[in-house]
């Protein structure tokens, strides 16, 4: 196997690693719903690349990601990156196919050496116009938090390239010690833009809301259905408004029909993910009976 493919200092400076979830178990907490879930999945499933931010440590942000990845397409290579050590010479690689790839970086700080920082950052969004996917997370409260780091120094990402991230999932988190509740709390799609808008603070980028969570429900407000965020949707995956609306209406039953079927472990939710579309969705596995 290539150093690439394998994880390097995934969960960082843990002396144990949280204990992983699926997609499934994370809308069973409450920190999604189906519908979300949904969206998200219809958006990886075109690759998009994706960052998952919180403000306090411990708050989920990688055990999210890592779950997460059960929804890019089953055919894509991982790469992960080596922190301050990555010297991106997977690119040159002569099987290097960036259309089939996701770069992944367990984190963007300069807390630790196994985490993405300075120039590395820079580079690894200079691989989006090459049509890598990429795939991170962040300490950062809001969409806008997110923009301004990355394109303040010693990052300073061009604009144009902080609009190719495309998603980008805020984590609230009630307590980050003991039992927590944890909710994605807004979810954006980032979209360059060519004159200064007021929900960002850099010009040339601009943060689309496609959901955000009432805390005073409990319930996640789907901005994303809107006539306006679907045609943006849309037109992002090179499809009809009408198409897209259908493809994440597919995708929510699926879930839900998962749901209903009581799977919730990782290996029976992967199982479960890969036969989406196939035909055969209604058959088990082994790994069904490990939910």
């Amino acid at each position: 196997m290539d150093e690439h493919e394998e994880p390097f200092g995934w969960w960082g400076w843990h002396w144990q690693p949280p204990v992983p979830l699926s997609v499934m178990q994370i809308i069973e907490a409450g920190s999604a719903d189906t519908g979300l879930m949904a969206l998200i999945w219809a958006m990886l499933g075109r690759r998009a690349s994706v960052l998952v931010a919180a403000e306090p440590p411990m708050a989920g942000k990688t055990t999210t990601l890592t779950a997460l990845l059960d929804l890019i397409p089953p055919d894509t290579r991982r790469v992960y990156l080596r922190g301050h050590y990555e010297t991106f010479d997977f690119v040159k690689e002569p099987d290097a196919d960036p259309r089939h790839t996701y770069v992944l970086a367990n984190e963007m700080s300069d807390h630790l050496a196994v985490y993405l920082w300075g120039s590395r950052i820079y580079k690894t969004f200079e691989l989006l116009e090459d049509g890598y996917a990429i795939g991170s997370t962040m300490h950062a409260e809001t969409v806008q938090d997110v923009i301004a780091i990355l394109d303040s120094e010693p990052l300073s990402v061009p604009a144009h390239r902080i609009a190719g991230l495309t998603l980008v999932i805020n984590l609230y988190v009630s307590n980050t010690y003991g039992p927590a509740v944890r909710r994605f709390s807004a979810v954006n799609m980032l979209e360059p833009c060519e004159s200064a808008d007021p929900s960002s603070p850099v010009e040339g980028v601009r943060p689309v809301l496609l959901s955000r969570w009432d805390r005073s429900t409990d319930a996640f407000d789907h901005l994303f259905n809107a006539p306006e965020a679907q045609a943006k949707l849309a037109t992002w995956a090179g499809c009809t408004p009408q198409e897209w609306a259908t493809d994440v209406s597919r995708r929510k039953a699926y879930l839900e029909k998962m749901q209903h079927d009581g799977v919730r472990a990782i290996g029976a939710t992967r199982g479960a993910l890969a036969r989406f579309g196939l035909g055969d969705e209604g058959r088990r596995t082994k790994d069904d009976q490990l939910r």
